[in-house]
């Protein structure tokens, strides 16, 4: 009978039965021979050539000094499998492999800074046609000295498509010890999933949207696996096997399959070692069509037409909320004699225009034109509640309708919490009561659960400490992952299961940092600023914290109001179009939905005007620091903080803003705000007086305060007050999709922050930051002969800390360098020697000065706003030595530079540009873009122009106006005339005053 099988198996191959199991070439060393740079060399007999001739007798070595590199070019792009390095005793103790498509921008593949020596063979993942070794640190005295440096590969059989499978949804049948299943998705070479040691284990990517795979990429640990297949499937249920092996050979196994599906899945069948599997990375190449996933944007955001009502529009019906699909049908009453019909409906968008007035909700997108009178979606809408449309058939309008949509997938979290068709009974009733049925509206919602809680239930929802207080509605973070979600379990486990929402002072970025708000302002590309807001909006839900005490609405008009560099710089209009931006980014759309971050925008009603202790401004004036809050609330911002100020015009003579019943009121009254309020931090004897002046949150208040308890909080509050608050906190719970999906992913979700693409933002946030305020004989950018000696010096120059405000980061991964080290990285490439403090012979002082990290109060007494004595001096001794200087200024807050600032012969001012200072900052020193940065203040002549001599920050002694912008060194006529443009409701221009640099001044070349 064995005579059949031969056919048998044909015939199951015609039919497609059969799976194939493609061919693979085997690494082969591609480096032999091939062209080769290096940084520099030692001397004639030891050139670059030597480390690629394979003669183990020959060697390049380089001159003594850090970093340098050796560069080969294979010809062609390869798919890299390793590199192996034979050092001479003069080795790296810290080196990067690095890879590039065209020999200038340059990706990290593996890096290290405990660098052995002797022969090293390192397994490396990705593709270029340029591979070299950057070394950062030396091992010995010498430089760095390589006997081979050998690149292995394959050329031209590598297959097609882009990787679409990083920073993907992942999971795994097991997962051993630290090595999560999202680390072989992060891009990563030095992270791993590994499993537990048995065989039939998977791993399963989620590649959000129908994938056209042309090619999976396996790089093994050692841990490998001889037997496997990959399977795709449309709905993780029902897989198709598109490869199997029996022959699996571990190290970069590049395989050219194809098939169609959602989710791909990699099933270990055989072990090579006693342990488990364990990939550094996976990767899935193809495409994916996201055609369903995305409206068609078939017009610029735009107004809706001044007439409406012309003509009736059935479907859907009017408020309804629509909860069982994201497509609905749309239809219309006919128009006689249309023959074509406009659908326009508000979808959320990237590219509002940002600077203009008015309600986002209020902006429509043309996204579809048909010849009938309906049209149903071939893409999704997104969980939103307050969808507005309307059709225009020539020159006539419809009435404009509202809907909400909300379907959500519950993330499968074992809490213990039951699910009944599809929603979780939250209070363990075995029932879906009202406000656990997401079907309903949110009123509803909140209404059913208001009623089923205890007075103390309510009274906690408007308290902080969630960690200590399960019951607590708030959690103060940052938290790291595990810690939030064992928090959140405790929230979800309380007797109604009312989830809990963390929120922290992470104001310019959560996992990835970006320029602070004052920086942001000197860069004004406010569609970047969107994309910053929402990157952080994306870092937070991953990891399950829902909230954010910022952004700031502040306009600084104050000099010495130290918490002026959280703000927003002296423009009000500058102000407002970015705290537009940044609250729609944290929304991810124009009002909160089930996707957002809570925005908590701060300080009411505007510290700007005078600081924490007291704001001036007057009836006049309040016009002006009123506008960016006004701002906020038409992006959709529902949560606004009071600061510990009193205002001596909403109040005068009252306590600070919290605790104030006319400043809240007119927050609620004239500006007409319905949302949370939530104080900042009081004591808790202010407890009581806040929320009876009308505070819904107490904020980071501890119920379990010494001298403080619930049961006297609930005597002294009415009771109709506790209710308007809860009301309101369970409200935004609600809409935030807590009850349906309150945590984040503690295993995988950390695993898919602070990407590339997100570092790359950070990046280019900062460089449009950066602004150049002198520049004499245009020193910049650095046109320097190979070989010349940099020094990089000063307090900062290492500092890395000095990059970020409050509980914001620095992050060294991904290319955040600090200043000095980026500066030595990218002198290296243009052949130019970088030395920290002192070098022979130098052609150029870097001195890198300013403040270092912020948290509440100046680094030096606040009424002096000029470098200490230290710093100047270093400036001005190496300027003494005849060498031209460029200083590197970290200026948080407006500083008086005039002692100095014509002794540098160039000044680049960063205004806390994130945690990728460093590496933008060298770019611009070596002319890679222009600058484009501009003052987000103006820079005082003297300090005479701030404060009286000898005097201290009080209204009496100062000189400036706190309430008025632009008026440094100003006269009474032009501070007449400021005052006339406010109340006039005119935009204020930057003419004014005698400042040393004026508002909006900036070089460029």
């Amino acid at each position: 009978m064995s005579y059949k099988r031969p056919i048998l198996a044909a015939l199951l191959l015609l039919a497609g039965l059969l799976v194939a199991t493609p061919a693979e070439a085997a690494p082969v060393l591609l480096s032999r021979g091939k062209p080769v740079l290096a940084s520099s060399a030692e001397g004639e007999g030891s050139p670059a050539s030597a480390a690629v001739d394979g003669d183990a007798g020959t060697r390049w070595s380089s001159t003594f000094s850090d970093p340098q590199w050796l560069r080969v070019d294979l010809g062609a792009t390869a798919t890299l499998d390793r590199v192996v390095l034979t050092w001479e005793a003069a080795y790296a103790s810290a080196f990067q492999i690095q890879t590039s498509a065209d020999g200038n921008a340059w990706t990290t593949a593996w890096t290290t800074t405990t660098g052995t020596g002797g022969v090293q063979t390192i397994t490396i993942n990705g593709s270029g046609r340029y591979v070299r070794m950057l070394g950062t640190a030396r091992a010995t005295g010498y430089g760095y000295s390589l006997w081979e440096f050998e690149v292995y590969g394959t050329l031209g059989s590598t297959p097609g498509g882009t990787s679409i499978s990083a920073f993907k949804p992942v999971a795994a049948s097991s997962y051993e010890g630290g090595n999560a299943p999202g680390a072989a998705l992060d891009g990563r070479t030095t992270t791993r999933w590994s499993s537990e040691f048995s065989d039939n284990q998977w791993l399963r990517v989620d590649l959000r949207g129908t994938a056209s795979i042309t090619g999976v990429v396996l790089n093994w640990e050692s841990a490998y696996a001889t037997g496997y297949r990959i399977e795709v499937s449309d709905d993780a249920v029902t897989w198709r096997t598109i490869y199997t092996t029996t022959s699996g050979r571990g190290g970069i196994e590049t395989l050219a399959v194809s098939g169609t599906g959602r989710y791909l899945r990699w099933v270990g069948t055989a072990r090579a070692t006693g342990y488990g599997y364990s990939l550094w990375e996976l990767q899935v190449l193809g495409t994916v069509d996201a055609s369903g996933s995305a409206p068609p944007l078939l017009s610029g955001p735009t107004r809706p037409p001044a007439t409406t009502g012309q003509f009736a529009l059935t479907a859907p019906a009017d408020a309804t909320l629509i909860s069982n699909t994201r497509r609905p049908a749309f239809s219309w009453a006919a128009v006689s004699g249309a023959t074509r019909y406009q659908l326009w409906i508000n979808v959320s968008r990237t590219d509002y225009d940002f600077t203009a007035s008015g309600n986002l909700l209020d902006v429509y997108t043309r996204v579809a034109e048909v010849s009938g009178t309906s049209y149903t979606p071939t893409w999704d809408l997104p969980d939103r509640w307050t969808y507005r449309w309307y059709v225009t058939a020539g020159a006539t309008t419809s009435q404009i309708r509202t809907f909400g949509v909300y379907v959500p997938t519950l993330t499968p979290i074992a809490d213990g919490v039951p699910v009944i068709n599809g929603a979780r009974d939250a209070n363990r009733s075995g029932a879906i009561d009202a406000y656990e049925d997401w079907r309903r509206p949110v009123e509803a919602r909140v209404n059913d659960l208001l009623g089923r809680m205890t007075a103390e239930e309510k009274a906690y929802q408007m308290f902080y400490n969630a960690q200590a207080y399960p019951r607590s509605g708030w959690h103060f973070g940052p938290s790291e992952a595990p810690d939030l979600h064992r928090d959140l379990l405790a929230s979800t486990g309380t007797r109604l299961g009312i989830p809990l929402v963390s929120a922290g002072d992470t104001i310019h970025g959560f996992k990835t940092t970006y320029p602070s708000q004052s920086a942001l302002a000197a860069g004004r590309d406010y569609a970047l600023q969107y994309k910053l807001g929402d990157m952080q909006r994306r870092e937070q839900v991953e990891l399950g914290t829902r909230g954010v005490l910022g952004p700031l609405a502040e306009v600084g008009t104050k000099v010495l109001y130290p918490r002026i560099q959280e703000g927003n710089g002296e423009d009000a209009y500058v102000a407002a179009a970015q705290v537009r931006a940044l609250v729609a980014g944290l929304q991810g759309g124009p009002e909160l939905n089930p996707s957002s971050v809570l925005a908590t925008v701060k300080h009411w009603p505007g510290e700007g005007a005078g600081g924490e202790a007291l704001i001036v401004y007057d009836g006049v004036t309040i016009k002006y620091h009123m506008i960016p809050f006004r701002a906020a609330m038409e992006a959709g911002a529902v949560n606004i903080m009071p600061g510990y100020a009193g205002s001596s015009f909403l109040d005068p003579g009252g306590p600070g803003a919290g605790d104030s019943a006319p400043i809240l009121a007119y927050l609620r009254q004239n500006l007409g705000f319905t949302g949370l309020i939530t104080t900042d931090w009081l004591p808790s004897g202010s407890w009581v007086g806040a929320a009876k002046a009308g505070s819904d949150v107490m904020g980071g208040a501890d119920p379990g305060a010494a001298g403080f308890s619930i049961a006297t909080f609930i005597a002294q509050v009415p009771a109709a007050r506790i209710d308007d608050a809860v009301r309101r906190v369970l409200r935004l719970k609600f809409q935030l999709g807590l009850f349906e999906n309150p945590y984040g992913d503690p295993v995988n979700g950390l695993y898919r922050v602070h990407t590339p693409a997100d570092t790359a933002l950070a990046n280019q946030a900062a460089r449009g930051s950066l602004t150049v305020l002198r520049n004499n004989a245009n020193v910049l950018p650095l046109k320097l002969p190979a070989g010349s000696n940099v020094v990089v010096t000063g307090p900062r120059a290492a500092d890395t800390g000095s990059c970020c405000i409050w509980t914001s980061y620095f992050h060294q991964e991904y290319g955040s360098q600090s200043t000095y080290d980026a500066i030595a990285a990218r002198g290296a490439a243009a052949g130019v020697n970088v030395f920290r403090d002192n070098a022979a012979n130098p052609s150029l002082a870097i001195v890198s000065v300013g403040e270092p990290y912020y948290t509440h109060a100046t680094s030096w007494v606040k009424e002096q706003p000029y470098l200490p004595a230290d710093q100047l001096e270093l400036i001005r001794s190496w300027k003494a030595r005849g060498v031209p200087v460029v200083v590197l200024l970290t200026m948080a807050r407006p500083y008086v530079i005039s002692e100095w600032n014509e002794v540098a012969d160039a000044v680049v001012v960063n205004f806390r540009a994130g945690e990728e200072v460093g590496p933008a900052l060298a770019s611009l020193l070596f002319g890679d873009y222009k600058p484009t940065g501009k003052l987000p203040w103006q820079l005082p002549r003297t300090l005479d122009q701030v404060l009286r001599p000898g005097g201290q920050d009080v209204q009496a002694d100062a000189r400036e106006a706190w309430d008025l912008p632009f008026d440094l060194g100003a006269t009474d006529a032009q501070r007449a005339e400021i005052r006339a443009r406010i109340d006039a409701g005119q935009q204020v221009s930057p003419v004014y005053g005698n400042p040393l640099y004026q508002y909006g001044f900036g070089l460029t070349w």
